[in-house]
């Protein structure tokens, strides 16, 4: 299984919206995103696509995506790592 970089996207804003409604979750993903991503979609990370985040002013998530291999138009694999604000 891997990702796109659009389901990462919608993953990651699943995240921030369930942070910005609950603080214990919120805590969840400032301590263990991995987690909180897999509580949210029921499966774990894809191999080699890690998460991190990082308080972003007092109710906010910057949330890093590290292992995605999109494939660009053309042709060649996108970076690797990606801040999904």
């Amino acid at each position: 299984m891997s990702w796109s970089l659009e389901q990462a996207y919608a993953y990651v804003n699943k995240i921030k919206e369930r942070a910005a409604e609950d603080e214990a979750f919120r805590l969840l993903a400032l301590n263990d995103p991995e987690m909180a991503c897999r509580l949210l979609t029921g499966e774990p990370l894809p191999e080699g696509v890690r998460m991190s985040a990082r308080a972003h002013g007092p109710d906010g998530l910057d949330i890093e995506v590290r292992g995605l291999q999109e494939t660009w138009p053309t042709g060649e694999l996108g970076p690797d790592k990606a801040t999904l604000d």
